[in-house]
């Protein structure tokens, strides 16, 4: 067990000392109160990760201490553990309703205590940080389901429906998904769909909210891969007790395995991209492209804003993105003059086949579709597909610019590579046509940075 402050609330001398003496083997610091008004003070001077009270006691009793600790935002996350002699069933009851995380008979104290400690504080532990994507068209449902989840220490992010969800999932990368069946555009039912047809949520938990003629559907979503529904309308308490349950052994297992396939697909790509650097190596006009390109294109996602998981995603991509030349003829890869429309044509394939590469590997679908698409032209004239506008996958767009501007500035059997200046002015050329706008934006800006700091 990690090291613990812990406040013990007793009125009796003897109970504190003996409860100090059994927690102090065990590595926990401990500083008592005799009641709960002194137990009240040492909580608005000091910090504590548990609190255990007796329950009679003089001036408040430990359920009304019990109580106000959870009625406060500052001290709401304590867990406490009522320990006392008044142990009947509705004593026991009594504890919970108030919000004690845990109940000891004193007479099992010896026996129970540091368990339940352990218990208590591993729990708090393991759901703290734990982030449940809530989503649901109710403002009301939301604001209850947040609250309840919020006080049992999850973090709660909130979508109005299915397609605000899709939106926002990759940045919250959520531990759990909580969702509605019956909202606007995209639906439960739909977004459950999507959501198995993506890998890199194959072990995300999803419950699903529902109303008891929803049952067909239900068992129809559990074959699919929902892990648990609650029936509306229904319990916090319930709800919080189903989340930490999904969240404990079984499923920790499968966030564990998920762990291990993120592990070997770094390795994969760490693999591929040593297969590209002795690709660049055939070259030496091209050697360094792609890790220049990475650069690049990172940079700018850093502009757009984009979180952490979309940055790894975008880095994958950009410097797998000319991995397909792998299957162009050195003849025409390092061919000086001018390519004919047969050899332009062959040179194209290389965009197809990072796809047939790449496509074998478990959760690439959203990287290889980017890594493909960088030779796509936002008016619609690029290749292979001819993708216009935003349905040019976004990496993609911006893997283009990265790319095209390292190409202008870099030497090449056939020109010598142009000042920086002249390649801006290139690009800037090309808005509106070649290049996304929105992405081109981003890529002055960081260029302007770029050059102010070289100026200091």
């Amino acid at each position: 067990m990690r090291k613990a402050n812990v406040l013990i609330v007793d009125d009796s001398r003897s109970a504190l000392f003996a409860v100090k003496a059994l927690l102090s083997p065990a590595g926990i610091h401990t500083v008592t109160a005799s009641d709960a008004l002194q137990g009240q003070e040492a909580l608005r001077t000091g910090q504590f990760d548990l609190v255990i009270t007796d329950v009679d006691m003089p001036n408040m009793s430990g359920l009304e201490f019990c109580q106000w600790i959870k009625s406060r935002p500052e001290t709401e996350h304590i867990p406490v553990i009522v320990l006392s002699s008044l142990d009947t069933d509705a004593d026991i009851e009594n504890g919970f309703r108030v919000g004690a995380d845990a109940y000891v008979p004193k007479r099992l104290a010896n026996k129970e205590l540091i368990p339940r400690i352990e218990s208590v504080m591993n729990k708090c532990t393991f759901v703290k940080d734990k982030t449940i994507l809530v989503v649901e068209d109710s403002k009301t449902i939301q604001m209850v389901t947040k609250q309840g989840l919020e006080d049992a220490g999850f973090k709660v992010v909130l979508a109005d429906d299915g397609q605000h969800a899709l939106d926002i999932i990759d940045d919250v990368a959520p531990d759990i998904l909580l969702t509605d069946l019956n909202m606007p555009r995209v639906n439960g039912e739909e977004l459950c769909r999507r959501l198995f047809n993506m890998n890199q949520y194959n072990f995300l938990p999803v419950v699903v909210m529902s109303s008891l003629s929803d049952k067909p559907m239900m068992r129809r979503l559990i074959r699919d891969g929902v892990t648990a529904f609650i029936v509306k309308p229904f319990n916090v308490d319930m709800l919080v007790v189903t989340m930490e349950k999904l969240l404990s052994d079984h499923f920790q297992r499968m966030l564990e395995e998920r762990e291990r396939l993120v592990l070997e697909q770094k390795l994969t790509v760490a693999s591929i991209a040593s297969l590209i650097n002795a690709l660049e190596a055939r070259d030496k006009y091209t050697s360094g492209h792609s890790e220049a390109v990475t650069r690049l294109s990172i940079a700018i996602g850093t502009e757009l804003g984009f979180s952490d998981t979309k940055l790894s995603r975008l880095q994958i991509a950009a410097s797998l993105h000319d991995l397909g030349k792998i299957g162009v003829r050195d003849n025409v890869l390092l061919k000086p003059g001018k390519l004919t429309r047969d050899e332009f044509e062959h040179i194209q394939t290389h965009t197809i086949v990072v796809q047939d590469i790449l496509k074998p590997l478990p959760g690439m679908e959203d990287v290889l579709v980017a890594a493909s698409s960088h030779h796509e032209r936002w008016d619609g004239t690029g290749y292979p597909y001819g993708l216009k506008g935003e349905d040019i996958p976004l990496i993609g767009r911006i893997i283009a610019v990265a790319d095209v501007f390292d190409a202008l500035i870099s030497d090449r059997p056939y020109r010598d590579g142009m000042p920086t200046e002249k390649a801006l002015w290139i690009i800037s050329e090309g808005v509106g046509s070649h290049f996304c706008p929105t992405v081109s934006a981003a890529f002055f800006r960081y260029m302007k940075t770029l050059k102010n700091g070289n100026l200091t």
